[in-house]
C-alpha cells in the first residue's frame, strides 16, 4: 500500500509540473499580516529560461504598455511632481535616433517657430584680477553665443517655409541636418517618455572640456562656442597678453536637451537646450609699465535656447 501511495504522489507531482510548464504560472507576493492585500505579481512565461551558467534571476520580457497617465500631484513639502509622462522601453541609441529624425524633419520641412535665447551669469570670482574684467569676458562669451545662433536678438520669429532662416537659426546652425551624432560615449542619459498624446525626449551629457565648435561629437548635437573667436576681443581689454601662459577653458557641465514631439504626426512642438558653461581664465599680464602679474578668474554662464509655437502648415 505504501508503494502505491508513493507512486500516486509521484504521478500527481509530474502532472503538476507538466501543467506548469505548458501554461506558465503566477507568483504573488503579499504583505505579511495584511490578509490578501497583493503587492507584487510576477508572471513567468514558460518559454523564459534562466541564463546560462546557473544564474539566479529570470529574464522578463520588455514592457511595451504603459500605465494610464495621472495628473500632477503636490507633495507634503510643496514640491510639484509631474506624473503625466511615463518612461518608454527604448534604448539610449533608439532615443537619439528618434531625436535625430525629429530634428532633421525641421530642417527639411522648414516650419515656422519662435526662438528665444538668453544667458544667466553667476559665480563670478576675480582672484588676483578684477571683477569688471571677468564680467566683460563673460559677456563676450554670451554675445558670441547669440552671434553663432544667427541673430543677436533674444527673441525672433521665423515664418513657415523660410528654409534659409531655419538653416541659420535652428541647430545645427548653417547645416542641412539638425543632429548628426554617432558617438554615444558623450551621452550620460537619453530617455523618452509619453503621456499618450506626446513624446518627451530628455538627453543629458557627460562634461565636455573645450569641445571644438565644429568637429567635436558635442558639436554634432549641441551648440558649443567658438573659443578662437574670443581671442581678439579679449585682447582688446589688455595691453599685452602673453599667449604662452594663457589659459581660457570652457567646461560644459550638466547640459540638457528637452524635446516634445506630437505623437500623431511625429512633429516637434518644442525644443529646449540648456548649456552650463564654467569659464576658467588664467593668464599672465605684461603691462610694460608694471611687473608681470598672474590673473585668475572664473564664472558660470547658463545659456537657455528655446523653440516653440511651431507652425507646420
Amino acid at each position: 500500500m505504501k508503494i502505491k501511495k508513493v507512486i500516486a504522489l509521484l504521478c500527481a507531482f509530474i502532472i503538476v509540473l507538466v501543467s506548469l510548464s505548458s501554461c506558465g504560472y503566477e507568483i504573488s507576493i503579499r504583505k505579511k499580516g495584511e490578509g490578501d492585500e497583493l503587492t507584487t505579481t510576477i508572471v513567468l512565461d514558460p518559454n523564459t529560461s534562466l541564463p546560462q551558467g546557473g544564474g539566479s534571476y529570470v529574464q522578463l520580457p520588455e514592457i511595451t504598455t504603459l500605465p494610464p497617465a495621472e495628473e500632477s500631484t503636490n507633495t507634503s513639502a510643496g514640491i510639484q511632481i509631474d506624473n503625466t509622462f511615463r518612461p518608454m522601453a527604448m534604448s539610449s541609441q533608439d532615443v537619439i535616433t528618434f531625436y535625430k529624425s525629429a530634428m532633421n524633419d525641421v530642417k527639411v520641412r522648414a516650419p515656422g517657430y519662435t526662438r528665444t535665447e538668453y544667458q544667466e551669469i553667476s559665480d563670478v570670482t576675480a582672484g588676483d584680477g578684477n571683477v569688471q574684467l571677468i564680467n566683460r569676458i563673460l559677456n563676450l562669451v554670451g554675445t558670441e553665443l547669440l552671434k553663432d545662433s544667427g541673430d543677436e536678438q533674444k527673441t525672433i520669429q521665423i515664418m513657415a517655409h523660410d528654409d534659409i532662416a531655419v538653416r541659420e537659426t535652428f541647430p545645427l546652425y548653417n547645416k542641412d541636418v539638425g543632429c548628426e551624432l554617432n558617438d554615444m560615449s558623450i551621452i550620460k542619459s537619453a530617455t523618452c517618455y509619453t503621456d499618450g498624446l506626446s513624446y518627451k525626449i530628455i538627453i543629458t551629457f557627460d562634461d565636455q572640456l573645450n569641445p571644438d565648435h565644429q568637429y567635436s561629437s558635442f558639436a554634432q548635437i549641441m551648440t558649443p562656442i567658438n573659443r578662437e573667436a574670443l581671442s581678439d576681443p579679449i585682447e582688446e581689454y589688455l595691453v599685452v597678453l602673453d599667449y604662452n601662459n594663457y589659459k581660457f577653458d570652457i567646461n560644459y557641465t550638466n547640459c540638457e536637451i528637452t524635446c516634445i514631439i506630437d505623437k500623431a504626426s511625429n512633429r516637434m512642438t518644442s525644443l529646449k537646450q540648456k548649456m552650463i558653461m564654467d569659464v576658467d581664465i588664467a593668464l599672465n599680464l605684461d603691462l610694460i609699465l608694471f611687473q608681470t602679474k598672474n590673473v585668475k578668474a572664473e564664472g558660470r554662464i547658463v545659456n537657455f535656447l528655446e523653440y516653440y509655437n511651431f507652425d507646420w502648415s
